[in-house]
């Protein structure tokens, strides 16, 4: 076990000795706002990309566009080779408070760091909802089968006001029907393509946000965010008291599911290790959130779970998981199982983020 992993284990042994906090209801949240409140501005021009080239594709996410799915996660920590087995198994039974207690002091230990592009890396995974046919005039059809579509999308952010920045989108897609008659469906439609035909590079001269609710961000305002519980919470109420109603459905959300879901988008982009130590403290004041235990993600890397469940009847009642890594506290993989689902409805899995330096190259560590 190395000097980190003992200081953090350590934290968690620290923090288990604290009472935990029960967790209280959550009040019905709105999944999707008017104005796709969790959908940064790149995706839109992907998507008016594809629909430019009249090319078969299907509607994708991006870092954390509106629920989709891929296969179920691990109960139980891995073992073997490059597994985690010297992970403390403490951690299966601490509270989601001292979980996220002991990754704001993880983050607050990291040196700040930046660079030319914010670069992430993500496999997604979801339904696939539509498809559009080779037409002059692409028109989206509605689907008499079930299927999920995955891929990956590699993204380079630039921090420098003015610099061109990237996506590569439609890399590796793998379709997965619901049954051998979902199939049969599909391919008396005369197997219409469901992905992007190849990989497809997104080049913009204009300069891509993240969001919190329904406010863009640049890089270099995530990275201005304040480093203090305190200042932060105050900034995301503030954010929080400006989102009108009408920009919500069917509601505006509670504080707690705004802060829950600014913080996917956050915890994947450049926020400085201050911020993310704070927003880690601010989550842990949170009751509604529960902490599961250590799990595996998609890619088989083990970290804990921490989830929310969301009320009501719509597309976004449910439970949303963070998957955070227990020795580094980054964020491994986010989410989303429909009411009375086991496997989840929407998959993103971070396969790797970091600072690169130039279009095209990924962080050298």
């Amino acid at each position: 076990m190395n000097d980190d992993h003992e200081e953090f284990a350590q934290a968690l042994r620290t923090l288990a000795q604290r009472e935990p906090v029960p967790p209280a209801p959550v009040s019905a949240l709105v999944r999707r706002g008017r104005r796709a409140r969790r959908t940064r501005a790149v995706v839109g021009a992907i998507a008016g990309t594809a629909l430019a080239s009249a090319a078969v594709v299907v509607v994708w996410g991006s870092g954390g566009l509106v629920p989709a799915g891929p296969p179920s996660i691990a109960s139980a920590p891995l073992s073997g080779d490059g597994s985690r087995s010297s992970h403390s198994p403490r951690t299966q039974s601490l509270d989601a408070r001292s979980v996220l207690l002991a990754a704001a002091e993880t983050a607050a230990r990291e040196p700040a760091t930046s660079g030319p592009y914010w670069y992430t890396r993500q496999r997604t995974s979801q339904p696939v909802h539509q498809y559009m046919k080779k037409v002059k005039k692409p028109q989206r059809q509605k689907i008499p089968f079930s299927a999920t579509l995955t891929g990956t999308q590699d993204s380079w952010y630039a921090s420098e006001k003015g610099a061109p920045s990237r996506t590569v989108t439609g890399q590796d897609p793998k379709v997965a029907f619901a049954s051998p008659e979902d199939e049969a469906k599909w391919k008396r439609l005369g197997s219409p393509a469901l992905a992007e035909e190849k990989p497809s590079t997104n080049d913009y001269d204009m300069e891509l946000h993240f969001q919190i609710g329904n406010h863009n961000f640049t890089v270099r305002q995530l990275l201005k965010l304040p480093t203090s519980k305190d200042r932060l919470e105050s900034q995301l109420r503030r954010l929080f008291d400006e989102e009108s109603a009408s920009d919500w459905w069917p509601a505006k959300p509670e504080f707690t599911d705004y802060v829950w879901y600014a913080a996917q988008d956050l915890l994947a982009g450049p926020i400085s290790p201050g911020t993310r130590s704070a927003l880690y403290r601010l989550l842990a004041e949170q009751p509604a959130i529960k902490s599961l235990g250590e799990v595996a993600d998609s890619q088989g890397r083990t970290g804990v779970a921490l989830a929310l469940t969301t009320g009501g009847d719509g597309d976004g009642a449910g439970e949303s998981r963070l998957i955070v890594d227990d020795e580094t506290a980054e964020l491994l993989s986010y989410e989303f199982r429909s009411q009375g689902q086991s496997a989840p409805t929407l998959q993103i899995t971070y396969e790797d983020m970091g600072w690169a330096e130039a279009l095209g190259e990924r962080p050298q560590s």
